[in-house]
């Protein structure tokens, strides 16, 4: 009796955290999803309240990473979270990965997300490339303007 009550227990625990991963998992296909363009900056329009996600390529198995340049202005941008996710035909050594960092605009504005790619044990080397997803956040009447 005591060994149902426990599993009865854990499986209650268990089943707010499964419906939570997939609210979120069906959030993240509905969110906007912008990749980097080949030119220095890319421009990016969302609403107030809205989540979404900026994509790039990198090569982990290199040692370069992407970081900020500075933090994105936090009255207009709420970061999220990243992650990694590997091409479909797997992962090769040295092969690329697409990583996703995921905002939510706050309020109506203009703001910036500049990155860097470089090795985080090299000083004082220039990164290999940086690139600004330059974000506008306006509610759609005014976007139509």
């Amino acid at each position: 009796m005591t060994r149902a009550c426990i599993g009865l227990f854990v499986l209650l625990l268990a089943a707010p955290c499964a419906a939570s991963q997939e609210a979120q998992a069906a959030a993240e296909e509905k969110m906007p999803v912008f990749m980097m363009s080949q030119e220095e900056k890319t421009c990016v329009r969302v609403e107030p309240g809205q989540a979404f996600a900026l994509r790039f390529q990198g090569r982990p198995g290199t040692g370069f990473s992407w970081s900020f340049v500075a933090e994105p202005d936090r009255k207009l941008l709420e970061f999220l979270g990243e992650k990694v996710e590997e091409h479909s035909d797997g992962l090769r050594v040295g092969g690329n990965e697409d990583f996703v960092w995921t905002f939510r605009a706050l309020a109506a504005g203009e703001a910036e997300v500049a990155i860097k790619y470089a090795r985080s044990w090299e000083t004082g080397v220039p990164p290999l490339r940086t690139h600004v997803f330059k974000v506008t956040i306006a509610a759609a009447a005014e976007a139509e303007k």
